[in-house]
């Protein structure tokens, strides 16, 4: 530390001093308090120079650990870590995003190699934290400036005014009947009044008498609830245990206010009562009602009188419940609607000698509802797999290694099918122990993740993966309530089911450009039709080896695959059928390939090429009339009579419906 702050910072700390010793006669307290406060302001400026002429240091960002930290935690403390890890040089792709994960475990378990922590299993516990803090200095500390003196705490208020009243008492509307008290929830306000105070004088609320019916409780008041308290608005003012209400006294308490609490004259004031629920509640008296009245209040006006009325306003009936149901807890499972990609039937292209891992194939939310967060344990998955032809395979372990659970992108955890042949063709994998705490009135997004195995193994073209959460899987769900206590299958809602993914070692893949229906021609006279014109223009991409599209053109599509068929449409019609009508088709590109056939278009590996669907449409009645893409038809350069047949992912290609007429 320089000389001259030294220096300063003892005259600031005299002047100080002086400045609190000097007699009141000389200055007014409120004029001593404002200079003890400018040297204040001058002191910490000071201190901050001090700070900065002697370096912050590593410990000028140490960061304070009150808990281990682990995978799958989160916070602030996390974050510090992470920023630590990463100014000491370790690897963290995803950056301090205050998420404890794989990332962050790698990290410290490289720092613990480093520094002799052992073992170095990424678990940040007590040695971690020992080992941090003496790697990291603590910077001087800069001398405490004195504390100026606390003015007298002020006295409890005295009403003011003469002979006082209340001039009305009213139940609020709010706590309404039926209300519920929680496991481990506090401060449920269970009835409320209102007090309107005389113009004449203020009044001092002393005391509150309270008193509980059993309903239909079955055993005594402390078995479900843990204290009683008196609030004016939103302002503490009693407590009691309630142990304190018992059968000998009826369920009754006068509770003496602490300090007493002012009504202005001629001012209204909300009176409540409060109750907090145990945190364990025994099942069997969950959902049973008590009934609560506030039947004498005593108060002191303006003259020194204590008087006590009874409110004589009704009663409020209310109940113990669960966390669940107090809190309104439901965990909901959907599909993710931002990622159709990974969720609608798509093409999943596959290694012919190697696992192609970490291939989504589910992607869908976890939303919290209620007041209350959940702590999700246990979370089921559904896998199918369909074979294309032939007997390859007996089981989904058969062609898949391994199963991924994904948050917000990143892996928490992995789990491997069962093995042993049971020729069933689906198996749920549940990830276990996730211990994540999610928070209420939060949704999360998650995705599962599969590794395959290579074509040249029992797994074929055009075989099918399929992942899903249906209402068994969800049912499964093993998620806890904040006091320990699994959510039912009634908390647990929603589904989560994605469609068939087909995977091949080459092909095609096949992306909506646009689509659109017109009249090419208009009826103007007896025994004309409308025309309707309707186009669908997509792009085929070819990967890992060239690929033909089948030129010919099948509409409407008579439902069943075969080879040569080309592209099949549907339509979709208002009238009873399309006999008599004439439908053609006809597909092109708006490119050329020199390897192009009379039959069949070429699409080169590694390359996108744009083709157009026309259908015409000439009905025999008045009708609507949509067109629908419904599959390709294609195969390999090489062999094209081993036909394929895309009907992945068309939803979106189709046609706006236009209305024919039929003169």
């Amino acid at each position: 530390m320089s000389n001259k702050i030294k220096n300063i910072l003892a005259i600031a700390t005299v002047l100080t001093v002086v400045a609190v010793a000097a007699p009141a006669s000389a200055q007014t307290v409120e004029e001593l308090q404002a200079q003890i406060q400018q040297l204040l302001a001058q002191i910490q400026q000071l201190q901050a120079q001090l700070q900065n002429q002697t370096g912050s240091g590593s410990a000028g960002n140490a960061c304070t650990f009150t808990r281990n930290l682990f995978v799958g935690v989160s916070g602030d403390d996390v974050k510090c870590l992470q920023n630590y890890l990463i100014s000491q040089g370790y690897s963290l792709p995803a950056g301090a995003t205050g998420f404890f994960g794989p990332q962050t475990k790698a990290a410290v378990s490289a720092w613990q190699q480093a520094n002799g922590v052992s073992p170095a299993a990424g678990y940040f516990g007590a040695i971690s934290r020992a080992k941090y803090s003496s790697l990291v200095q603590t910077p001087p500390t800069p001398p405490t400036p004195p504390t100026p003196p606390t003015p007298p705490a002020p006295g409890p208020e005295t009403p003011q005014g003469g002979a006082g009243s209340v001039d009305e008492w009213k139940l609020l509307s709010s706590p309404a009947n039926n209300r519920e008290v929680g496991e481990g929830q506090d401060d449920v306000k269970v009835i409320g009044i209102s007090a309107k105070a005389s113009k004449d004088s203020d009044l001092a609320i002393n005391a509150v008498r309270v008193v509980f019916d059993e309903g239909t409780a079955a055993v005594r008041f402390s078995k479900y609830a843990k204290d009683v308290s008196v609030w004016f608005g939103d302002e503490e003012y009693a407590r009691v245990d309630a142990s304190e209400f018992t059968s000998d006294n009826n369920w009754t308490k006068t509770i003496t206010l602490k300090p007493s609490a002012i009504i202005k004259k001629g001012e209204t004031a909300n009176i409540y009562v409060a109750v907090s629920g145990l945190s364990n509640i025994d099942s069997a008296i969950e959902g049973d009602t008590w009934t609560v009245d506030i039947t004498n209040v005593r108060f002191t006006d303006g003259t020194g009188a204590v008087l006590s009325e009874d409110p004589s306003t009704a009663q409020r009936t209310f109940s113990f419940e669960s966390t669940v149901t107090s809190q309104n807890i439901e965990l909901q499972v959907a599909l993710d609607s931002s990622k159709d990609d990974v969720n609608l039937s798509n093409i999943i292209d596959i290694d012919n000698n190697n696992d192609t891992n970490n291939v989504e194939i589910l992607a869908f939310t976890v939303k919290v509802k209620g007041t209350a967060d959940i702590l999700l344990k246990d979370l089921p998955v559904k896998i199918e797999t369909t074979e294309a032809a032939g007997t390859d395979f007996d089981d989904p372990d058969d062609v898949i290694n391994g199963v991924h659970l994904l948050k917000d992108g990143e892996e928490i955890a992995s789990e491997s099918l069962s093995t042993g042949d049971t020729n069933d063709d689906s198996e749920t994998v549940t990830f276990q122990d996730l211990d994540l705490t999610l928070e209420a009135g939060r949704t999360y997004s998650f995705s599962v993740a599969v590794d395959i195995i290579p074509t040249s193994g029992d797994i074929d073209n055009g075989d099918t993966i399929k992942a899903s959460m249906t209402s068994t899987e969800v049912d499964n769900i093993v998620a806890e309530d904040p006091n320990g206590d699994e959510l039912g299958t009634s908390e647990l809602t929603g589904t989560a089911i994605g469609e068939s993914h087909a995977v091949y070692d080459a092909g095609i893949k096949v992306t909506f450009v646009s689509a659109s229906a017109n009249r090419s021609f208009v009826a103007d006279a007896t025994g004309e039709s409308d025309t309707g014109e309707y186009k669908i223009t997509f792009d085929v991409t070819a990967f890992d080896g060239d690929s033909r599209i089948d030129k010919s053109v099948e509409v409407p599509d008579n439902g069943s695959n075969a080879a040569g068929q080309g592209v099949a449409a549907g339509l979709t019609i208002s009238a009873a059928d399309t006999t008599g009508w004439t439908i053609t088709g006809n597909l092109s590109s708006n490119t050329t390939d020199s390897e192009d056939t009379a039959d069949t278009f070429e699409v080169d590996e590694g390359t996108t090429r744009r083709f157009t669907l026309t259908v015409s449409v000439t009905p025999d009645e008045d009708s609507y009339a949509a067109v629908y893409l419904t599959s390709i038809n294609w195969g390999s350069a090489t062999n094209n009579s081993n036909a394929n047949y895309y009907t992945f992912n068309l939803n979106n290609f189709r046609t706006d419906s236009i209305f024919l007429n039929d003169m």
